[in-house]
């Protein structure tokens, strides 16, 4: 690792927005006068970031903060940077390839928008949905593509769950309304109490739980809400009205063993600010 020459400063400063980007990538990448940690990344290591830049973006989207989203989102294009960099190194393919590959998807999935031929009448949603399962079979080299199979398995299981669901809809297979969904909770929440009732099958147990949750995300959908959103605002709730709790423990210096009454005390007013 070594400083940049005054020439290649020089070439630096002439670049502009993301071609100044590409540039400084691969200056990082220099096996030889690169940064050690850049240099040794590869796909593999570097997987986990994009995943965590992105939930950094989603925060800053939720609390709106405007300068820390032009910063997320400078994280996130960092990512597909350095994977494009990584692809040109091996020659697997480089940055104009990606930004080909994703300008060429979208005009082939907005055919109501860039074919002027195109005369269907479907919606944008199921029009991107059809495309897409016909590029999927292409690709299989195959008649059968489950709509499910472009759901990754490794997704959270709050997001999977929403997304197997709706791929499920596109068939027609879900609930009419979220009426039905709440007779197939009372339904599921019977189900649990049996098998916990058994207390012998930690397995039948478990996967009673499953159904139920799966349930839950059901209903969130047809009620229009974001489960993840749902339980991260029940979440913050709980954390709100137990750091009042703990707060009202310390400054009393009260010994919470076998002392539930006042633990609850403080509870109930933490519930009413």
């Amino acid at each position: 690792m070594k400083k940049l020459t005054a020439n290649q400063i020089k070439t630096l400063n002439k670049q502009k927005s993301i071609t100044k980007l590409l540039y400084i990538i691969k200056i990082l990448r220099d096996p030889i006068n690169g940064c050690p940690w850049d240099i040794k990344q590869n796909y593999t290591s570097l997987s986990q970031y994009p995943i965590e830049e992105a939930y950094e973006l989603q925060e800053a989207v939720e609390k709106n903060d405007i300068i820390n989203i032009k910063e997320e989102l400078g994280d996130l294009l960092l990512q597909v940077v350095l994977f494009s960099q990584i692809g040109s190194e091996k020659k697997h393919f480089n940055f104009d390839k990606v930004a080909e590959e994703i300008s060429n998807k979208l005009i082939r999935r907005h055919p109501q928008i860039f074919d002027r031929n195109y005369k269907k009448n479907d919606t944008p949603k199921e029009t991107w949905e059809k495309i897409k399962l016909e590029e999927k079979k292409n690709k299989k080299n195959s008649d059968f593509y489950s709509i499910l199979d472009d759901v990754p398995n490794n997704m959270p299981a709050l997001i999977r769950s929403v997304k197997i669901q709706k791929k499920a809809s596109l068939i027609n297979f879900d609930w009419d309304d979220y009426k039905e969904v709440l007779k197939k909770l009372d339904e599921e929440i019977c189900e649990l109490k049996l098998a916990l009732k058994a207390q012998n099958n930690k397995k039948h147990i478990e996967e009673e739980l499953g159904d139920l949750m799966f349930t839950i995300v059901s209903l969130s959908r047809h009620l229009k809400l974001n489960p993840e959103k749902v339980l991260n605002n029940s979440i913050k709730k709980f954390k709100n009205r137990f750091l009042y709790v703990e707060k009202k423990i310390y400054d009393k210096k009260i010994n919470v063993n076998n002392n539930k009454d006042v633990l609850n005390k403080y509870w109930k007013e933490a519930k009413k600010i």
